[in-house]
């Protein structure tokens, strides 16, 4: 199965850790359950109501350690603290006028379409997020500085240093992408091409050759066959899966 396999062995390693920090997750119950509407009621909640030039807060990022929630939205990154939903950084990333009209000359629409949606925000490192957007159809990813130290209070765009996007973000902000940064190497499954139609799983970023799964070949992702044989995940965790330790796709 090759490289692929391992990337599949790589995701089910976190799912089995995250299993094993919570062995009975059915029987865990939430201390305090709330509806939307209770919380309105209770008169004791902080709201977000988002800025008028951007939307689709759709990508988030949770640093417990700094106290920090990243959201990624139209053409805006943001960062809030936790204690304070109203105390909050934000960075404007926009596209050029030039991508912006390349995209509507190309039949998109200019505001729902041809803007920059972030779709991968990921912890890179102790001091930089991984930031990828749509790019108005032209994918970009770049790195946001947050700092060594909680009390830094950085939040900074690497404007000096953007990379190509493509394999990491879609070009269509309606498409979904799922992503995973582990050891300075991003996977990610999404689409590879204008169009939205070529689906696929890649492997870039780190020192190795970008790779990717099959161009064109959907049984990839819909009809796959293999196994794999997880010995640990990336935090060493030995599994414990019942299913005899075997992922069938």
């Amino acid at each position: 199965m090759g490289w692929f396999a391992r990337i599949v062995c790589l995701f089910w390693g976190v799912l089995l850790t995250a299993r094993a920090n919570y062995p009975n997750g059915k029987n865990n119950v939430p201390r305090l359950k709330l509806s939307y509407k209770e919380m309105l009621e209770s008169n004791n909640v902080i709201t977000f109501n988002g800025l008028a030039n951007s939307s689709s807060y759709h990508t988030f990022l949770l640093d417990e350690e700094r106290s920090r929630l990243y959201v990624g939205a139209k053409d805006h990154m943001f960062s809030f603290n936790l204690v304070n939903i109203k105390d909050f950084q934000k960075i404007v990333w926009p596209v050029s006028y030039t991508r912006r009209d390349e995209c509507k000359w190309a039949g998109k629409d200019i505001l729902k379409e041809c803007a920059n949606f972030i779709k991968v925000l990921k912890a890179y490192n102790q001091t930089h997020l991984y930031a990828c957007g749509t790019g108005a159809f032209h994918p970009v990813c770049t790195y946001v500085e947050i700092g060594h130290h909680p009390e830094d209070n950085i939040f900074k765009l690497e404007d000096s240093h953007f990379e190509n996007g493509r394999g990491k973000s879609p070009y269509d902000p309606k498409l979904l992408t799922a992503s995973l940064l582990i050891d300075g190497e991003l996977y990610s499954g999404t689409a590879a091409d204008f169009m939205g139609r070529d689906f696929a799983i890649f492997r870039t970023l780190g020192h190795h050759h970008p790779i990717r799964t099959e161009q064109h070949d959907s049984r990839w992702l819909n009809d796959t066959t293999g196994r794999c044989l997880p010995k640990y995940s990336s935090d060493g965790y030995h599994s414990t899966f019942p299913f005899k330790n075997h992922l069938y796709l």
